[in-house]
């Protein structure tokens, strides 16, 4: 660095301007202080040098470096992007904002639900298990609690089945996607596809899994799903609201209870 450099590379820097009065503006300073600094009459305190410097958007070193190097770099920064350079960029910005989108949309889902299945066990009745949508390091996941017992004198088994899954939007649908560990090396794999509701304020998001066929092994059928977003305590939400509902039950949710009736295929 050399600060006989300075009133030269000074002006090449102030190229980018449309007058030496702009820059002068710029800067801070009068154009008779810019024409001495330009001309080598004076030299600015270090004080100035670093404000010259910030007005410039540069690094200090510009301003003392050799004038080669410094018209270098002024080339390098207007030299417009290739075409491809520009695309990919565009790109990047887009990514970034559909990153930012979704991870808004998936904080909007976040919270407690009673999830409503079908079981295999028999079309008379839903299962309804504990689900909470949460997330953790910039990723979402879903917790869920399946319990199978007796209610209403039908006996299903007294069983909690605990699962993890992790929740992505994908073609404007949420997805929860599930890899549970079984007895052995077994693993129990679930996909659970769910239409976001456009409405922040309705509670329920539809939806189907895709469930393995009873009859016919290798077939995977599709099965409709209802999450009602609940509120309150934990433990008494588990306790009184999952495990098998009737179809026909009149405590059961009547939104639940028509989604349901009117998907009334047997699986298969």
């Amino acid at each position: 660095m050399n600060s006989q450099y300075f009133s030269q590379n000074l002006r090449t820097l102030l190229q980018k301007y449309a007058s030496l009065a702009e820059g002068a503006r710029i800067i801070g300073i009068n154009r008779q202080q810019l024409n001495k600094y330009l001309n080598g009459s004076s030299f600015p305190s270090a004080r100035t040098l670093n404000r010259i410097a910030s007005a410039l958007d540069v690094n200090l070193d510009m301003l003392l470096a050799e004038p080669l190097a410094v018209e270098r770099a002024v080339q390098q920064q207007q030299t417009p992007p290739t075409r491809l350079e520009g695309e990919l960029q565009d790109a990047f910005n887009l990514s970034i904002a559909r990153s930012i989108r979704d991870e808004q949309i998936l904080a909007s889902c976040c919270g407690d639900y009673i999830a409503f299945h079908r079981t295999g066990a028999s079309q008379r009745y839903l299962i309804a298990s504990y689900m909470r949508i949460y997330q953790r390091n910039q990723k979402t996941f879903v917790k869920s609690l399946v319990t199978l017992r007796r209610r209403h004198g039908a006996f299903l088994g007294q069983q909690v089945h605990k699962h993890e899954s992790i929740a992505i939007l994908n073609s404007g649908c949420l997805h929860l996607l599930r890899n549970s560990r079984l007895a052995g090396d077994d693993t129990d794999l679930g996909l659970m596809i769910l239409n976001m509701s456009r409405l922040s304020s309705d509670r329920y998001l539809f939806g189907h899994t895709l469930t393995t066929s009873i009859s016919e092994i290798g077939r995977i059928v599709p099965s409709p799903v209802v999450l009602k977003k609940v509120s309150g305590n934990v433990l008494r939400i588990f306790r009184d609201q999952c495990g098998p509902w009737e179809i026909t039950d009149p405590k059961l949710d009547a939104r639940v209870r028509d989604i349901f009736t009117e998907n009334s295929a047997v699986l298969t």
